[in-house]
């Protein structure tokens, strides 16, 4: 009797068939191949480029037209962040930048430009952070001039309704009250006040506990007069819109050149000891930073410091902190490090959570790796791997038009040259193995560093005090 063989039985046969022929291959590899030795070309991207004008105000304003979609978008920035609040007034830029979104215009109150905006599916949003503020618009293409308008009249004319100012302060109060609640938000806060000591940057950007009863509306008023003139602010749109008509309504809204903005934040000061400090807290695990004062944004090093901690903590999958850390000793889940620029000088900080009984030794890894990339160079795979990572993240920088106008605001903010972007990727591809090497010994400071721990455990302190004077932090 005649069977036919069962499809699945070809199936395997096609399979085997196929391995035996790619095994008898001349060349053939043989076993599977590690992903980090995997080769590919590499990747070739030229970022898009938005076109640069010049207003009557003298402010500058960036284009990129792209009429794909139905789409508008409008953005804002001035230097109006927390590093200019008046000292004993903590929060006013925060406040000012929250109310000019949400405390009505000289044209519409409050509520009723919530209600066109819902009505119109448009989205407004107005923060700062420590260098600046920035305000955001985005809408459908068609209802762009009532939508731009509303945006206009809320950034050049706030009202500051009073009750929404009090509303505001009173979140901003319940957000301070609670803010020792979560242990590593505890624990950044108070580091970041030990690194930058007197120096603005140092306090948090929403306020401290008693500055927001020294605020009152004149205090914005002024806030918003000195640091939102728009001689002094950078802007940019995207999307869908007609080039003429939107200059024109620009130009029109403000006006002739004005003074200058004001300067930027002073400079930071360095410390040159070590400093210990113990946050005696109840933790399931041991909070450990250690770091100090960075770099600016337009340091001549940004690109070497940016691989340099690539290598050292910064690689999401590969770094040497983690691999010491975690996988070789078993301290942590999750442990790196990062740099965060700044106009002035950003953060450099290395961190993990590990029990309190084996914090000495992550503190010693820690600063061991950071020493280690000092002295040692780095191997060719780690720098190949490192900029291999940030130049293929670099792509995703660019995923909508407002991304791109965003990306050149912030560029021209810092002070940066205007092919930036365009030279970025050779820019990384350049740095070598000495110019790592050559980074972490001028931007790296191990033995000036600030160790802060948060814990609550009897091991903790003991463990700490080889690592230098104890000194024990009382949270704000």
């Amino acid at each position: 009797m005649h069977h036919r063989p069962h499809p699945v039985t070809h199936w395997a046969a096609a399979l085997l068939l196929v391995f035996a022929l790619s095994a008898a291959g001349c060349g053939a590899r043989r076993g599977p191949v590690h992903p980090a030795e995997m080769a590919f070309p590499p990747l070739r991207f030229s970022p898009p480029e938005a076109e640069r004008v010049v207003l009557d105000c003298g402010a500058p304003l960036y284009l990129f037209s792209d009429a794909r979609l139905p789409l508008f978008s409008f953005h804002a920035m001035a230097r109006a962040g927390s590093a200019f609040d008046p000292e004993g007034k903590e929060g006013l830029a925060a406040l000012v930048a929250e109310l000019i979104r949400t405390g009505g215009s000289a044209g519409m109150d409050a509520d009723e430009v919530d209600r066109r905006l819902e009505y119109l599916g448009a989205e407004l949003s107005a923060a700062a952070d420590h260098d600046g503020a920035a305000c955001a618009l985005s809408c459908l293409s068609r209802d762009t001039e009532e939508a731009l308008g509303i945006a206009l009249d809320l950034l050049l004319r706030p009202a500051f309704s009073p009750e929404k100012i009090d509303l505001r302060k009173d979140q901003v109060r319940e957000a301070i009250r609670r803010w020792n609640d979560e242990p590593g938000q505890t624990a950044a806060r108070e580091f970041r006040r030990l690194v930058y000591g007197a120096h603005p940057y140092a306090h948090p950007v929403i306020g401290e506990p008693s500055s927001m009863d020294r605020i009152g509306r004149g205090d914005l008023v002024a806030f918003h007069r000195a640091r939102f003139n728009p001689s002094g602010m950078i802007f940019g749109a995207a999307g869908e819109f007609d080039r003429e008509t939107l200059v024109k309504t620009l130009n029109d809204a403000f006006g002739p050149a004005r003074s200058p903005a004001p300067a930027p934040p002073p400079p930071v000061e360095g410390r040159e000891e070590r400093l210990v400090f113990l946050v005696r807290r109840p933790t399931e695990q041991a909070h450990l930073l250690v770091g100090h004062a960075g770099i600016p944004r337009d340091d001549p090093d940004y690109f070497p410091v940016m691989v340099m901690n690539e290598i050292l903590g910064g690689g999401v999958f590969s770094s040497r902190i983690l691999e010491r850390v975690r996988t070789a000793e078993g301290l942590a889940y999750s442990a790196g490090s990062r740099f965060t620029p700044a106009v002035r000088a950003g953060l450099f900080y290395a961190s993990c959570q590990t029990k309190e009984n084996t914090a000495a030794r992550a503190l010693d890894i820690l600063l061991e790796e950071m020493e280690r990339i000092r002295t040692e160079p780095v191997t060719d795979q780690e720098l190949r791997r490192a900029k291999d990572s940030r130049l293929n993240s670099f792509v995703f920088n660019f995923t909508s038009p407002s991304q791109v106008v965003e990306q050149m605001i912030g560029i021209e903010f810092a002070g940066l040259p205007r092919d930036y972007l365009k030279t970025w990727p050779e820019k990384v591809a350049a740095v070598t193995r000495e110019d790592v090497r050559r980074a972490a010994q001028a931007h790296l400071r191990p033995g000036a560093a600030t160790i802060l721990a948060l814990g609550d455990g009897e091991a903790l302190p003991p463990a700490l005090e080889r690592f230098g004077p104890l000194r024990p932090l009382v949270p704000r």
